[in-house]
């Protein structure tokens, strides 16, 4: 029984899902004849990069294609390439074949004519898997290959393709698909395929596919499989590991009653049934954000909640319960944020409000900025020593972010206040101002010039 990913791919470009930028740019330079021969495709896994890939050497080779750009999937041409069995069409995953060896061999063959085809298309997934020698084979290829060669690189993480290699490929990012785009997509898929299935259980799945429709049909199959063809809210959750709605309201109002009884009985329930903790603290998290008031601290509550799926959906281990502590620190002594600057005037008679640049900044991430960057530093200890600018972070999670965005957020205090700045982002466990008043200066700009984290009594570091 073919699978039904494999059974929905798409087949043309018309059958991409939310790509409409890529839709026009290829419809454009197929139609044109403006083909680049070297093309990188980023983004997400499940988002469509091999099946453009694919689509795009159908196009290129197609007897009669459709509308001067779309495959006919009809030629013989398009079905050799459908079926995986193209002379000119070579896919090679950099996953499990990252090394020179591999390159050479197709640095080896691009110099021959196509055998049955217009084009040679070489098809490299995951290509920033592959090893620095590899990408050196690559490079020549790249920047100068013959005519009849298209080369399609495809990667989930950009970032560690060389820049040598990107600025000798036209750059094509693909975005995550939206939850309401792949319910309607599953709902298709559903009737086609004569399933029974809840409306509910369909968003679900697609909520929890993070925008990878590829990701959200698998859950679809394996649910319908479960359920034996009715796909069900009850069955979808049970499948995913997953609590009932029922549950987190009662936990919350345990919690929030201080009903240790009921508590620990939740605890047990959801430990027998295998529920997946991080699954329950993100429904945890929804729920709470869905009741605040306050629509600035509900997104930032909403921003935690993606975090925690993104990170499990990207397989990084992190400590859950310390990216719940945002909401602790929203909620501490009834606030609902804490200070924002050390910097502050001192008040007269009366009082006198003067915003720093420090504050200029995080009002203008508050309003128009990056949501995450926004609650880091609203939770942080910020100090401006002139020519650079420090953020003591309480929790790791807000230090990492921080220091992996530190050029942008340079870049964006420069553009509100005109100041060159470096900015230096600290973590420490130990609360600043618990630290002896003699030492804690002198470990502040310590801080400031290096950054790092304040370890613990003894040395061991923080983690």
């Amino acid at each position: 029984m073919e699978t039904l990913y494999l059974k929905y791919r798409p087949k043309k470009f018309g059958d991409l899902i939310w790509q409409d930028h890529v839709k026009r740019l290829f419809a454009n330079a197929i139609s044109s004849g403006e083909i680049s021969h070297s093309y990188l495709f980023s983004g997400p896994r499940g988002t469509g990069k091999t099946s453009t890939a694919r689509i795009l050497a159908k196009s290129l080779n197609c007897e009669k294609p459709i509308d001067g750009y779309e495959p006919c999937n009809e030629c013989e041409s398009c079905k050799v390439i459908d079926s995986g069995k193209s002379m000119d069409v070579v896919e090679m995953d950099a996953a499990s074949n990252r090394g020179i060896d591999e390159i050479r061999a197709i640095r080896d063959r691009v110099a021959y004519l196509p055998i049955e085809s217009k084009y040679k298309v070489y098809i490299i997934d995951e290509v920033h898997m592959l090893t620095k020698e590899a990408f050196n084979a690559l490079l020549k290829t790249l920047e100068e290959p013959p005519k009849h060669t298209i080369f399609i690189l495809a990667t989930t993480e950009i970032q560690k393709v060389p820049d040598t290699v990107v600025s000798r490929c036209q750059v094509v990012e693909f975005r995550r698909i939206p939850v309401e785009f792949i319910k309607d997509h599953l709902v298709k898929i559903c009737k086609m395929e004569n399933m029974k299935f809840e409306t509910e259980a369909l968003e679900h799945i697609a909520k929890k596919s993070m925008g990878a429709l590829r990701d959200a049909i698998g859950l679809l199959e394996e649910i319908a499989r479960f359920s034996a063809g009715n796909v069900t809210l009850k069955d979808t959750l049970f499948v995913l590991g997953e609590v009932p709605i029922e549950t987190v309201e009662e936990y919350v109002s345990s919690l929030s009653s201080g009903n240790a009884e009921s508590l620990l009985r939740l605890m047990e329930t959801i430990e027998e049934n295998g529920i997946d903790p991080m699954n329950f603290a993100q429904e945890t998290l929804e729920f709470v954000t869905s009741k605040l008031p306050d629509p600035v601290i509900a997104k930032i509550g909403k921003f935690v909640s993606d975090l925690i799926q993104r990170l499990k959906f990207e397989e990084k281990q992190f400590d859950t319960f310390k990216v719940l502590s945002v909401f602790e620190a929203l909620n501490d002594k009834g606030e609902i944020l804490p200070e924002r600057s050390v910097l502050k005037v001192p008040k007269a008679e009366k009082a006198v409000s003067v915003k720093t640049d420090v504050d200029r900044l995080i009002d203008w991430y508050a309003k128009e900025g990056d949501m995450s960057v926004f609650a880091c530093l609203a939770m942080s200890i910020v100090k401006d020593f002139g020519d650079r600018i420090l953020v003591i972070s309480k929790i790791p999670l807000h230090h990492e972010l921080l220091k992996e965005k530190s050029k942008t957020i340079e870049m964006d205090f420069k553009r509100i206040t005109s100041r060159d700045v470096k900015f230096v982002s600290a973590y420490s466990e130990i609360p600043i101002e618990n630290i002896e008043p003699e030492i804690r200066e002198s470990l502040v700009r310590t801080l400031s010039i290096s950054g790092g984290k304040l370890l613990k009594e003894g040395g061991g570091e923080i983690v």
